[in-house]
């Protein structure tokens, strides 16, 4: 039996509660393959998880694997994967129902990974895969931006709106970021075309200015955005709630602005490709706020949820990081 570093999550509680400890070593599956990991990201996802706050059950009680992007090599294939080789650099997702990335070793569809970008790092690649495909799916698919139209993005400076506002501009918008008055310099070398300090600007004075509204941060709602959507624009809560999901159904049925539901961010080879090609060619840049080991996951954990980090937080792995 080959084993294999792991931290993992016996209960909900703090991060103190994460433990690395030895676990088997998986092997994939038709269709699957199996990627030593190098660097992996801490998402506020993670975070919600290990503090009981999404309603989750562990599976049989066992400890569980936190984490949902992946950045490593392909170790192995399964039966029936033959466009993907061993030895092959990539980059990829685990779908939210299935997380598992605090590993050394992770199996995942074969359809979930890409190859990654030349110009990145494997830290710097961790970063991409799950903050980029809700980044891309709700503004391209949920917002339905087109080149021309007006975005702006609330949270502009954090994991997915770093990210949201680079892939707005590369699909022909006009972005405007909304951060803190401390982050307006990273926003700003984004490539955005405005740049609000939300503890000094009115939001509710942008009057009829935006196509599409994408909330990071859980602070808006329709009706604090209504003013300053256009009659058919979309407001996009990432973080999910009660109120942004009677919103997103009563909306519908009344003429202006909706409520759009936020994209469940599953993996799709087309968007991971899509989110590469961006990367290699330096239209997407990705943002770093910090790095831990693995074996430091706690601290991670504490900063994600302590420090307002700009851009996501990452987890080294292997040596190749």
């Amino acid at each position: 039996m080959t084993m294999m570093r792991a931290v993992v999550l016996p209960s909900v509680g703090p991060p103190d509660v994460l433990r690395q400890t030895k676990l088997q070593r998986p092997s994939p599956g038709p269709g699957q393959v199996l990627v030593e990991m190098m660097a992996t990201s801490v998402s506020p996802l993670d975070c919600e998880q290990r503090a009981g706050r999404v309603s989750r059950v562990l599976p049989g009680g066992r400890p569980q694997v936190l984490g949902h992007d992946v950045a490593g090599v392909i170790a192995a294939l399964g039966p029936g994967v033959d466009k993907l080789s061993v030895g092959l650099p990539v980059m990829g997702l685990r779908a939210l129902q299935h997380p598992g990335t605090y590993a050394e070793f992770v199996t995942l569809p074969a359809d979930a990974v890409t190859k990654k970008p030349s110009r990145l790092s494997f830290v710097e690649a961790a970063t991409l895969p799950l903050s980029g495909t809700v980044a891309l799916q709700a503004i391209r698919d949920r917002g339905r931006l087109q080149s021309g139209q007006a975005l702006l993005v609330n949270g502009a400076a954090g994991g997915i709106g770093s990210l949201a506002v680079q892939i707005g501009k590369a699909l022909g918008a006009v972005v405007t970021g909304v951060c803190s008055g401390d982050s307006a310099e990273l926003v700003r070398s984004l490539g955005v075309d405005q740049v609000l300090d939300f503890e000094k600007e009115d939001l509710s004075t942008l009057t009829g200015t935006f196509d599409v509204v994408l909330d990071t941060s859980g602070q808006l709602t329709l009706d604090g955005c209504r003013k300053m959507l256009r009659p058919q624009g979309r407001f996009i809560p990432i973080v999910p709630s009660l109120r942004t999901l009677w919103n997103s159904i009563t909306s519908r049925f009344f003429g202006g602005p909706q409520t759009v539901p936020p994209p469940l961010a599953q993996p799709r080879r087309a968007d991971l490709e899509l989110l590469a090609e961006l990367a290699e060619t330096g239209k997407l840049r990705p943002v770093l706020d910090r790095v831990f080991p693995l074996s430091d996951a706690a601290s991670a954990h504490r900063h994600v949820e302590e420090g307002r980090p700009r851009g996501r937080v990452v987890l080294t792995i292997g040596k190749g990081t």
